[in-house]
């Protein structure tokens, strides 16, 4: 049993955990000391945790010291990246710590244009946007190198991503003279922060980061579209309800959510809906999403019966006034159950197709929409030929 061999809790461990596909123990299996992702990539708690007692306790424990361990290398790779060249800093940090890191001081760096503007500074964001090209040209040029890890390469990749949307809107300031930061095309970015923790920022949405470990986990290409999707889900998110995006099969609805989740550091759990779903199974998943404050992204959600959707609706509202109200504990279908406020409920939906009702409008009423569309490939396609 699990118990008496903590060892084998190896194999359900990529459940458990977003991107932790295995745990580092001592020599006799008693003490946790790491993590490992799917991709090999690992680092080590700053404390061993020793895995004894029920197995729910002592995997608790190592929850709470992967936050630690990864909210310090956060803080001390941050302090370190104006320090230290950028490649090399790249280098020496977990893929996650990268991204984290490189976001905070892209939007420190974009507050103190905006304030050099103010002081009279007219070329400082132009001359931003050329520091922007010039970091996206040394990581295009590092990622050639013959010499990189495989780790490396991925962490490289995912960064380019991250600076191509990062340059894009500096781009878009200079072409259309933002230089104010409480300006909208501001304000309406996913902005990260460091005040003795990651903060997140967008519109008026105010979120602290999760610190699920993401090993090194890709990055969808951020679009237009994507930051739009970002803006209606953190403002969903900030009005305690959940969100709701819409559109055909292929339009990036569920990857969306997901590329937030990981955005956020925050597990997100995929669930396909059917005819099978009662609200007793549909309860059950709530009631682990409220506890662990994970993400539940519920696709196909109007393929549900009707009859079921009634009582989902309940449960929903009654999530939402738990969460409205700032409890730590509330009545969930008949027991009392611990509710972590980070926990986001979403529901993408494929209109136009059999066999799909049509949503109760009290089930409507709980989610922000936001519609995807597919892109125009034949004028994109024109533009490249």
């Amino acid at each position: 049993s699990a118990r008496s061999n903590p060892t084998s809790v190896q194999e359900h461990m990529l459940k458990l955990f977003d991107n932790a596909a295995a745990l580092t123990f001592d020599r006799a299996g008693a003490k946790v000391l790491g993590m490992v992702s799917s991709e090999k990539e690992s680092f080590t708690f700053d404390s061993q945790r020793l895995a004894e007692g029920a197995v729910e306790t002592w995997l608790s424990g190592i929850e709470e010291e992967m936050i630690a361990t990864l909210r310090r290398q956060t803080k001390v790779a941050t302090y370190t990246y104006p320090k230290t060249d950028r490649i090399e800093w790249l280098k020496a940090e977990l893929g996650m710590v990268v991204n984290t890191g490189a976001q905070i001081w892209w939007t420190f760096e974009t507050h103190d244009v905006f304030d050099a503007v103010r002081k009279g500074d007219k070329m400082g964001m132009k001359n931003f946007a050329a520091k922007n090209h010039a970091q996206l040209n040394e990581l295009i040029v590092a990622i050639r190198d013959p010499k990189l890890t495989r780790q490396a390469t991925k962490r490289i990749n995912t960064l380019v991503i991250i600076d191509v949307h990062a340059r894009d809107i500096i781009d878009t300031f200079v072409r259309d003279s933002v230089l104010d930061e409480r300006e909208f095309a501001w304000e309406s970015q996913l902005r990260f922060y460091w005040d003795h923790d990651v903060l997140i920022r967008q519109c008026s949405g105010d979120f602290r980061f999760g610190y699920e470990y993401q090993g090194l986990n890709g990055r969808l290409v951020i679009t237009p579209l994507t930051d739009r999707c970002y803006m209606t889900c953190t403002q969903a998110l900030h009005y305690r309800l959940g969100c709701a995006p819409a559109g055909p099969a292929g339009t990036g609805k569920t990857e969306t959510v997901k590329d937030l989740s990981k955005a956020m550091a925050l597990q997100c759990k995929v669930f396909c809906c059917g005819e099978g779903l009662d609200f007793k199974a549909m309860g059950s998943i709530f009631s682990g999403l409220v506890q662990t404050g994970a993400w539940g992204c519920f696709d196909e959600f109007n393929r549900i019966p009707v009859e079921v959707l009634s009582v989902v609706s309940a449960q929903i509202k009654t999530i939402q006034t738990a969460l409205a109200d700032g409890v730590g504990r509330f009545a969930f279908e008949g027991r009392e159950i611990g509710l972590v406020p980070t926990i986001g409920i979403f529901i993408t939906m494929n209109p136009g197709y059999a066999g799909r009702t049509e949503l109760p409008d009290n089930l409507k009423a709980l989610f922000r929409p936001v519609v995807m569309v597919t892109p125009d490939l034949e004028s994109v396609a024109g533009v490249f030929l």
